[in-house]
């Protein structure tokens, strides 16, 4: 049987959130994270971006982002 390694993973908005914030919930997506490429769309970063513009980020924050 010939076992294919996932390189890369595309997160969903919520995980990244998970992981920005430091939420206890982004502990159950580790080990599907270690030793990956991690990846985002750009419907993602849209979504942090407008996240960011809604609860009135400064620049520096945002360029931390």
């Amino acid at each position: 049987m010939l076992t294919k390694i996932i390189e890369s993973v595309l997160l969903d908005t919520n995980i990244v959130s998970f992981l920005l914030k430091g939420d206890t919930r982004a502990q159950a997506y580790e080990v599907y994270l270690q030793n990956r490429t991690l990846t985002i769309s750009v419907m993602t970063v849209a979504e942090l971006f407008q996240w960011a513009a809604i609860r009135n980020w400064g620049e520096r924050r945002v360029s931390q982002l």
